[in-house]
């Protein structure tokens, strides 16, 4: 694998920002539902979307997890793939 030091003008180098919302937007629920509505039009499915929020690596997803707990996590997976097979009748 090639490996390079980073440079200080890198086009690709990480960079967060956070940006104000509206009073009374859960901006958690918000990302949490970009996170997953992203990764499934990727085709993960939502068994792995969910080891996302479980795995310390990927800290925003991971942040959610923690803070909100995996039943929130479980619900925005719910809806945006709509019910397991099992579930419909």
């Amino acid at each position: 694998m090639v490996e390079k030091e980073n440079e200080a003008d890198d086009p690709y180098e990480f960079v967060a920002v956070r940006f104000p919302v509206e009073e009374g937007v859960d901006q958690d629920e918000r990302m949490a539902r970009v996170f997953v509505e992203e990764y499934a039009l990727l085709g993960v499915p939502r068994h792995r979307i969910l080891q996302l929020f479980r795995s310390e690596h990927f800290a925003g997803t991971n942040a959610i997890y923690v803070n909100r707990g995996q039943a929130f996590v479980e619900a925005i997976i719910a809806d945006i793939y709509g019910p397991l097979p099992q579930e419909v009748a």
